[in-house]
């Protein structure tokens, strides 16, 4: 599997903050990826690309303020982590980005900053982003997390540079995986953070070490390829996918272990081999919502009624992506009922052929092949979508067997 995009845009913003050169080692090469490099790199941080090797010169926190917007491109990540380093700049900084990214809520992590001492602006709530820089006084904020879990580790991200103790607290659910994936990287890299009660964190002022690191591999994107074995009854074995991995999605596996695939590690080989029947199932996802995509689908395929709970943020991701699934899915014949945190899906009932469309959303095009996996006639609409994460995800598909070939648009 290629590395992880959570840990490669965590690690570049980490990189450039720090004190002296890191080096990120078998980093994710993809669209969002390159938008975040991109983004440390107009903020002054020096950027070095070798083969399967990136080594980021950091600015210690002081960043330098860009004479053009930052362009995030259609990255989360890199909107929310940027927007929150240029509080740290040494002048006004513009963040932006695609049509669907300017779409996505930024206002509680504004909001956030504005807490700490910053002064930064959105319009309505959506990007673009204008901060002024000149720093961060410190202080308590509480990050409403309910849109996303990205609102609150962009904050702790730059808490370290701030002049005065910062303390972080949240409001609302949301995948608190990902935020624990911020903290503990912030940790490796020598920040004074510390967790206390009820979701929050201390953040003590101090400078970040540089890191060196191989990047872990993408859980998230595995999620895609093992569902394809379990849609297929095939058998598919992530080699890289060593233990330990701090990603949320690494629990997936459970999900399809539960559906009635087979689940088995030798070392760091982790394999899933598909049932001849998927079963239904009962599932909060809350602490994985990307995986809404592949579960969707695999229910679909399930005779019996599921239901996925706890994905209400799913809607502000790169498209409305339970909407989206209700009406794809659709399309197959299969019955979906929608609610603001939930799918209640009847499977068993899928049938092809259908053109699938896939809203710029790279987690529904790699979710849909499993589809096509287990029916006749799937077409995937705009399967280059995928770059943004998993550029060679079609060619690693072919390469399991799935036989592909391209239509007229």
């Amino acid at each position: 599997m290629p590395a992880s995009k959570s840990m490669t845009n965590r690690l570049l913003a980490i990189a450039a903050l720090a004190e002296g050169e890191a080096v990120l080692r078998d980093p994710l090469d993809s669209d969002d990826a390159e938008a975040m490099r991109e983004a440390v790199a107009a903020l002054g941080a020096g950027v070095s690309v070798e083969p399967g090797c990136w080594r980021i010169t950091g600015r210690a926190g002081r960043l330098t303020a860009p004479a053009l917007p930052i362009d995030a491109r259609l990255s989360g990540t890199t909107m929310r982590f940027a927007t929150a380093m240029t509080t740290l700049a040494d002048g006004p900084v513009v963040v932006t980005g695609a049509a669907p990214l300017r779409r996505r809520p930024i206002a509680p992590l504004v909001a956030a900053l504005g807490d700490l001492g910053a002064d930064v602006a959105c319009a309505d709530g959506y990007p673009p982003t204008e901060s002024r820089g000149g720093g961060l006084r410190g202080g308590t904020t509480t990050v409403d997390v309910r849109q996303s879990s990205q609102f609150a580790s962009a904050v702790l991200l730059v808490a370290p540079f701030a002049e005065d103790e910062v303390e972080v607290r949240l409001r609302g659910p949301a995948a608190d995986g990902y935020i624990d994936l911020t903290v503990a990287a912030l940790a490796d890299a020598g920040a004074g953070i510390t967790e206390g009660p009820a979701r929050a964190w201390r953040v003590r002022p101090g400078g970040l070490r540089a890191p060196d690191v191989r990047v872990e591999y993408d859980a998230s994107a595995a999620c895609h390829l093992h569902a394809l074995a379990a849609a297929s009854g095939g058998a598919v074995t992530v080699t890289n996918a060593a233990p330990g991995a701090r990603q949320p999605d690494a629990g997936f596996v459970e999900v399809l272990a539960a559906m009635g695939c087979e689940v088995s590690r030798d070392g760091d080989a982790l394999t899933v081999r598909g049932p001849d029947r998927l079963a239904p199932v009962d599932v909060d996802l809350a602490a994985m919502p990307d995986q809404v995509t592949s579960l969707a689908v695999l229910c679909a395929l399930a005779e019996g009624t599921s239901t996925i709970r706890g994905v209400g943020v799913a809607r502000t991701h790169e498209t409305d992506r339970l909407a989206a699934l209700a009406r794809e899915l659709g399309k197959l014949g299969v019955a979906v009922e929608e609610a603001p945190e939930r799918l209640r899906i009847t499977g068993g009932t899928a049938r092809g052929p259908a053109t699938l469309d896939t809203y710029d959303d790279h987690r529904l095009a790699m979710a849909f092949s499993a589809l096509g996996a287990a029916l006749r006639g799937v077409t995937v609409a705009d399967p280059g979508c995928v770059a943004k994460t998993y550029p060679g995800f079609w060619d690693d598909v072919a390469g399991l067997g799935l036989e592909q070939r391209e239509v007229p648009a």
